[in-house]
């Protein structure tokens, strides 16, 4: 009986780890409707990895799904997340908060770093500023906390659609983002689209069909949750726009409509 057990088990637990293996290469492949979102972001804090150094601060880190590009390149990886942020995301860790001191390494606001000036090399902010009701202050923070030829690396979002609510705030522009840099006593080293409108278009034509055809119920932060098998009928769908548009992508340079921005800004 314990020998059944135990198989079964082990079973249990093959079967597990193969579909994790599973999920996490679907969404990685078209047929995930946020495909195009998320490799084109990934992309961007690819480009972002050379520009670390010395001791870094991964603001609004969340679950730090960037940990491991940039630690190698960096002193000390230190994370940082506001308390409302991730414990709505995992309301579950309010029983367990330990839990996220894996991944965290303190809370803190970013309008209110709670470090000296200068504490800082690198300081990264992955679509993190649409969520702060006042970014300004949070860029201004983090020059503070900048040591001199410091960099800050942040994305931010234009093109998408109301997420995390109700804390979902700005879309920015490459004027807004220059003029908040400057007024904070930064150097705009690059501001750079993300994706253009040809990848614009085929995200969020593949996300509105997800929302339309594959989604079970539409929860109150903006989010939704896909119905299983009607999300696996629709998978070739989704293949088929985010495809498409992403080749027209390779043959237009029209950004005006975008994903996002990515940004690279100095401190002297």
């Amino acid at each position: 009986m314990a020998r059944q057990t135990e198989n079964r088990s082990e079973i249990v637990a093959k079967r597990s780890e193969s579909e994790q293996r599973l999920n996490a290469w679907r969404k990685r492949s078209p047929f995930n409707p946020y495909w195009i979102d998320w490799s084109l972001l990934r992309q961007s804090i690819e480009g972002l990895v050379p520009h670390a150094r010395g001791r870094m601060l991964d603001l609004g880190c969340s679950e730090a799904p960037y940990r491991e590009l940039f630690e190698p390149r960096v002193e000390r990886w230190i994370g940082l997340e506001y308390p409302p942020a991730i414990l709505d995301k995992r309301p579950d860790l309010w029983d367990v908060l330990h839990i996220a001191r894996r991944t965290i390494d303190l809370f803190g606001d970013a309008t209110r770093l709670p470090f000296a000036g200068g504490s800082f090399d690198t300081i990264l902010a992955t679509e993190v500023f649409e969520h702060l009701p006042r970014p300004r202050l949070a860029i201004e923070e983090c020059a503070r906390v900048l040591r001199p030829g410091g960099k800050l690396l942040f994305t931010v979002p234009f093109s998408q659609p109301l997420h995390e609510l109700p804390g979902d705030y700005y879309r920015f522009t490459p004027s807004i983002l220059r003029a908040m840099i400057e007024e904070a006593g930064l150097e705009v080293i690059e501001i750079r689209p993300r994706g253009n409108f040809a990848t614009s278009v085929g995200a969020l034509l593949s996300q509105f069909l997800s929302r339309w055809l594959a989604a079970s119920v539409r929860l109150p932060d903006g989010s939704i949750r896909l119905s299983r098998w009607r999300n696996i009928l629709c998978m070739p769908l989704f293949a088929l726009v985010q495809i498409t548009f992403h080749l027209i992508s390779k043959v237009t340079s029209d950004t005006t409509y975008c994903q996002g921005y990515t940004v690279i800004a100095g401190k002297s």
